[in-house]
């Protein structure tokens, strides 16, 4: 009996045994799905960063070769100054140097054309520079009277000088600002006027509405040089803006006003009061 009983609980503590294993064989099986499954999908999110890499990558390198190119045209387009433009084909050569007339009160010193290849068309512009600067000077009572010049533009086609000075006269309060300027066509020996180059609706836009332009002269306010345009200083821009500059062919006509090309940019010079400096430069941000 006794060994029976034996064998008995033997037998329940093997099956219990069995059992049991069997159990944590399921269970550690389970685990390790579960965990080999959570690597490969929920918790790892590395992996899927990893694998949706390659689009964004993609996408990234699409939109910087777009931008590249833009630039690349931005930068290669290049724009051809108008006293340049203006040559064509018929671009002339030339160096500029200084000459000086002196005599009594007036000093004044102003451009002459060296190196050119048509030496007659050089001594034409030469001399139309001369007679420009050097005459009709009103030397009665006359204090003092300088002039001086700037290059604003050497191009192929064009040279434009600016020339700044003062006159005084005897008993004068104050001296005078004096402004001249030239834009000579090196090809026909002619002075280049504003009618011939500029934009004239554009300008008359602008001198209107205030826009568009820069005031060169320290102390002018932009509403008070405005100011004194519109209350009738100029009655009318465009008539006014027709009988700028120099005619060589007529040079009895006093201008208006004068114009010049710098770095492919309009200047105009308005007359004005003693107080804005009895001209007004102008410098108008569209390129010519």
């Amino acid at each position: 009996m006794r060994k029976n009983i034996r064998i008995s609980c033997i037998l329940i503590v093997i099956m219990l045994l069995a059992a049991g294993c069997g159990g944590n064989a399921d269970k550690k099986e389970e685990e390790l799905i579960v965990e080999d499954f959570d690597a490969l999908t929920r918790d790892d999110r590395t992996q899927v960063i990893v694998r949706d890499e390659p689009v964004t990558t993609e996408a990234e390198t699409a939109v910087q070769e777009t931008e590249d190119s833009a630039e690349s045209e931005i930068e290669t387009e290049t724009v051809v100054p108008y006293a340049d433009r203006v040559a064509g084909d018929n671009s002339v050569t030339y160096n500029i140097e200084t000459a000086v007339y002196e005599e009594g009160a007036v000093r004044i010193a102003y451009p002459q054309l060296t190196s050119m290849a048509d030496g007659q068309k050089q001594q034409q512009i030469n001399e139309s520079i001369r007679q420009t600067v050097t005459g009709s000077i009103f030397a009665e009572n006359l204090s003092s009277y300088e002039l001086t010049y700037e290059t604003a533009t050497k191009g192929d086609g064009i040279v434009s000088f600016i020339f700044r000075g003062t006159e005084y006269y005897t008993n004068s309060a104050y001296p005078d600002n004096i402004i001249k300027t030239l834009n000579i066509d090196l090809n026909t020996g002619k002075n280049v006027r504003f009618k011939d180059f500029a934009d004239l609706a554009s300008v008359v836009s602008s001198l209107e509405l205030a826009d568009g332009y820069t005031i060169m002269n320290e102390g002018v306010d932009m509403a008070d040089f405005s100011a004194y345009l519109n209350n009738g200083s100029v009655t009318d821009y465009a008539m006014t803006l027709l009988d700028y500059d120099i005619d060589f062919e007529n040079p009895e006509m006093i201008p208006t006003g004068y114009s010049a090309i710098r770095d492919n940019h309009l200047i105009l010079f308005i007359e004005a009061e003693h107080a804005m400096g009895d001209y007004v430069e102008l410098e108008f941000r569209k390129n010519l």
